[in-house]
């Protein structure tokens, strides 16, 4: 009787490791399972569109096409084409420091809308145009300039991963500036005084 028991339980515990096994072999197996799909995913993402290289200071931008607020459709090489400066603007609805950006820059921007345009470009992909329209009217002062929501494209081509992002081109169509961080009514004056110059 003690030998039958002792044969079950060595039957068990063998049991016990086969099983132990094929999980194991199983866990690895659904490892590179789901890390050939996470390559496969993101090698149709790159087909989607060819990620570029990140832009630096000196660099002319990347085109882009957004639809605005206003339904209209605005191509950034527009703006270039006319020798218009520009700044492209990276935010959201709920960013406080897009707001005191804002705030301080509709201070300043009168002096400054017929000769610089500013496109605001949504960060959140949740964010349609109806939630961006709302939410413009907070601004009256920056009526002249345009909001539009993100695309995947722009926001990894721009390499977004902040509000506040600005990119400002000036009138032949170079890159002067790359950064983040809500401004000061001074420093939006100091950035708007050198895509006039």
């Amino acid at each position: 009787n003690n030998r039958f028991c002792e044969i079950a339980l060595k039957m068990k515990f063998s049991l016990f490791i086969l099983i132990f096994f094929v999980f194991l072999i199983y866990g690895c197996t659904s490892t590179t399972n789901l890390e050939s799909k996470t390559k496969s995913e993101s090698q149709e993402l790159n087909q989607v569109f060819q990620v570029k290289a990140p832009l630096q200071i000196g660099d002319e931008p990347y085109d882009f096409t957004v639809i605005t607020t206003e339904a209209k459709a605005v191509r950034l090489s527009d703006f270039i084409e006319q020798k218009k400066p520009v700044i492209v603007y990276f935010m959201a609805t709920w960013c406080p420091y897009c707001a005191r950006d804002y705030a301080a820059l509709s201070k300043v921007y009168k002096n400054y809308e017929d000769k610089v345009s500013i496109i605001s470009i949504g960060l959140d992909l949740n964010e349609d145009l109806i939630i961006l329209r709302e939410y413009k009217k907070k601004y009256p002062a920056l009526e002249k300039t345009i909001f539009a929501p993100g695309q995947n494209e722009i926001l990894v081509n721009y390499r977004i991963t902040k509000t506040t992002t600005k990119y400002a081109i000036d009138r032949d169509g170079k890159i002067i500036y790359i950064g983040a961080g809500a401004f000061s009514e001074e420093q939006w004056k100091q950035l708007l005084d050198a895509l006039t110059k």
